[in-house]
């Protein structure tokens, strides 16, 4: 399935806790990693002496840098995990996403946020480039704070699948598919309705949706029905399905129902098109943002 992924760290404990669900998945899906670290100046100018020396500055520390990722790549043979190194220069998520495709990764993986010691990493705002811009899917996680160590889930036993009815969404299925066959998990899918939304207008409240009306029991139907189809054309080829209709926030029913029912793989598009209801697409992000588990963010069709 992924057989290569390429996995940014910026040298923070905290950009580290992306190899906890890493060494759940990779060895039972036979996934390669490449540990790779951007060094990227703090400053750009034209001035050659400025230049050279921020130049030699740099290689100066690139000895420490590839250290530190040997440190960690050991840690992942030691489990049997094919792992190697490497260190370049540029912008963090320019080089991310170039390299993944020039060299033939069909996985990035990444924290949400994490403030390196080595000069110009933040993977933060990197982490949304590198999700707006990568064509391939991205395997992110927000690091939790344990004492004094930075940590994520290292066990999955469900995956959760959130659709909107649209076929951008539905990128996620056939991820989600496989994985489910290989790792032999039940697969959850979920769609959000919206609840009653009050809107201010001048000094009136004006309902623009009624959770108690008859075409949002009829939306109820639709959905349900469009969850009972996909989850029996799954099961159909043997894998283990459930499906909900809830109501309410998208993020904050998604991130709810992963925390609810143990350790869980989301797995959901980057951005949805048209559908029963559009939800999806900054909800994406947000999900990885907010959420405490790992997400796998597919590119949309086409």
């Amino acid at each position: 399935m992924f057989r290569k992924a390429l996995v940014a760290l910026d040298g923070s404990h905290r950009s580290e806790a992306i190899l906890k669900p890493l060494t759940f998945l990779a060895p039972r899906l036979g996934t390669s990693l490449c540990l790779l670290h951007v060094l990227e100046s703090p400053v750009e100018t034209a001035d050659e002496e400025v230049e050279a020396g921020t130049r030699a500055q740099r290689e100066r520390i690139t000895a420490t840098v590839r250290d530190y990722l040997e440190g960690l790549a050991q840690g992942l043979r030691d489990l049997g995990i094919t792992v190697q190194t490497e260190v370049v220069y540029g912008h963090p998520a320019d080089i991310i996403v170039h390299k993944a495709q020039e060299e033939g990764y069909d996985l990035i993986a990444m924290c949400t946020r994490g403030r390196g010691v080595f000069p110009g990493t933040v993977i933060g705002s990197v982490a949304s480039r590198v999700l707006q811009a990568s064509p391939m899917p991205v395997l992110m996680v927000r690091p939790q704070r344990r004492r004094r160590f930075w940590t994520a889930p290292s066990r999955i036993s469900r995956l959760l699948v959130p659709l909107d009815g649209s076929e951008g969404a539905e990128a996620a299925l056939p991820y989600a598919e496989e994985l489910a066959g290989i790792l032999s998990l039940p697969i959850s899918l979920i769609q959000v309705l919206p609840t009653t939304v009050v809107v201010p207008v001048g000094a009136a409240n004006v309902i623009l949706w009624d959770s108690s009306s008859t075409y949002h029991r009829r939306l109820d139907v639709l959905a349900s029905g469009y969850l009972a189809g996909i989850g029996r054309r799954l099961m159909e080829k043997g894998l283990q399905v459930d499906w909900d209709v809830m109501g309410g926030s998208p993020v904050d029913a998604i991130v709810s129902w992963a925390s609810r029912n143990g350790p869980t793989l989301i797995v959901m598009a980057s951005r949805a098109r048209k559908g029963l209801i559009k939800l999806l697409g900054g909800v994406t992000e947000a999900v990885v943002r907010e959420g405490r588990m790992p997400v796998l963010v597919v590119p949309p069709k086409g």
